[in-house]
């Protein structure tokens, strides 16, 4: 047995529906990093590689990435119709349903036993799992590269240098980092809609 093999084989051992908890979920992140590295395939999946590297550290700011989650959603307030409307495509930005897509992927394709993916494949189960990772970045903020400042907010007196995930009144929310906000004693909060259209 090689490290790709014993790494499948543990993965394979921790999807269940019952072992779902958080060192469970971070187990499996980390086992899925170790499986992009060893395959060589981060750009392509590069929103599973985020959220796995944002579970490792207390904040994120040296990858092109997070300027690019940043830049969109400031882009959001450009085009948006109604409240809604903004939380969706905030929600777009961040791409937690897109992680899950990423993560189906990668089990699918290196999972010798199908069963076990097939058994997880539920919604309740992807919620789950989704809430269980932002309980453990809850206050790691991802920011800007650290060479850029902030990115202004079109049609707006704002600018954003990063977000993070907050908890407020029993839900995961995203919080929009601004100087502009934290000297006037502001925040700017948004819901994540998950599994909502």
């Amino acid at each position: 047995m090689n490290l790709r093999e014993n790494v499948i084989k543990q993965i394979e051992q921790s999807l269940v529906w019952e072992k779902l908890s958080i060192p469970n979920i971070c187990y499996i992140m980390q086992s899925i990093r170790i499986l992009i590295e060893i395959d060589d395939c981060k750009s392509k999946y590069p929103i599973t590689t985020l959220y796995c590297n944002w579970l490792l550290h207390k904040e994120l700011d040296r990858t092109n990435l997070p300027s690019t989650i940043i830049q969109n959603i400031t882009n959001s307030f450009q085009n948006f119709h109604s409240k809604n409307d903004l939380i969706k495509k905030i929600n777009e930005a961040i791409s937690l349903k897109k992680l899950i897509v990423e993560i189906k992927e990668i089990l699918w394709k290196n999972l010798n036993n199908k069963v076990i993916v097939s058994k997880i494949d539920f919604e309740e189960y992807w919620v789950k799992y989704i809430q269980l990772i932002l309980s453990q970045v809850l206050f790691r903020p991802i920011k800007l590269k650290q060479d850029k400042n902030e990115i202004p907010v079109s049609g707006f007196d704002l600018n954003i240098y990063g977000l993070q995930i907050i908890p407020l009144k029993d839900n995961y929310n995203i919080e929009l980092l601004s100087k502009k906000l934290e000297i006037n004693k502001k925040q700017l909060i948004i819901d994540i809609a998950l599994f909502r259209d």
